[in-house]
């Protein structure tokens, strides 16, 4: 997958993972590509998460993605689009951030997270969402 950051030459569909797909334990579940970047991975702390982490690393399935200032700006615009700016974290930005370049670069992908504001702005974005645990926006 290292091509998807380096000239956007990646193919298939890529996983990006918000800190909540490791402290859940979801991160294993998916098949395709796995891109954070480091700020989660700052924020994984425990022990089951920090293996969880490791080992998708050392296997070569998850990719940790200094993300693009351009591309943090897109993710800024995105968020006052969706009216959520203030409720995201400069972690969920960097997020979105990576989720909206990798789209611009034509690649498949989708944000993996719980949280309500961050799936409001990648939707916005045009960035499918996976819930990891609960009911997310559009849900009843």
């Amino acid at each position: 997958m290292r091509g998807c950051t380096q000239g956007c030459s990646h193919t298939g569909s890529v996983i990006v993972l918000d800190t909540a797909a490791f402290i859940s334990g979801k991160a294993t579940a998916f098949r395709d590509c796995l891109a954070t970047t480091h700020s989660v991975i700052s924020e994984v702390r425990d022990r089951y998460s920090l293996a969880i982490l490791e080992t998708l690393q050392s296997v070569g399935r998850l990719e940790v993605v200094d993300v693009p200032r351009t591309w943090v700006d897109r993710a800024i615009k995105a968020a006052k689009n969706s009216k959520v700016l203030g409720r995201l974290s400069g972690t969920d930005l960097e997020v979105l951030a990576l989720a909206i370049g990798l789209k611009e670069c034509g690649i498949d992908v989708a944000v993996a997270t719980d949280d309500y504001s961050l799936q409001k702005a990648s939707m916005s974005a045009g960035v499918r969402v996976v819930r990891l645990r609960y009911k997310g926006v559009g849900n009843s």
